[in-house]
């Protein structure tokens, strides 16, 4: 599947809600944001300085019931399941 980058933020969340959690990760208030039904995906990747390209990725893992994750984070060890 593709998202498409010219989707509109407001339309990805309520589409893909597994998608917030991407935003949230990459700092991305857009839930409630009044801007979110005319922002698009490319908008914000431009705006929040993220690159699209990954930022597209990670939420494709997301909706496809993926881990998600930042391109920047550490990685998981072991003992983080357990927190």
């Amino acid at each position: 599947m593709r998202i498409d980058p010219n989707m509109s933020m407001d339309d990805l969340m309520r589409r893909w809600p597994p998608s917030i959690a991407v935003l949230i990760r990459h700092g991305m208030h857009c839930v409630g944001c009044h801007i979110a039904p005319f922002h698009s995906i490319a908008e914000a990747c431009r705006d929040h300085r993220i690159d699209e390209a990954d930022f597209l990725k990670g939420l494709e893992r997301a909706v496809a019931g993926g881990p998600v994750s930042r391109p920047d984070a550490p990685p998981a060890s072991p003992g983080d399941a357990r927190r």
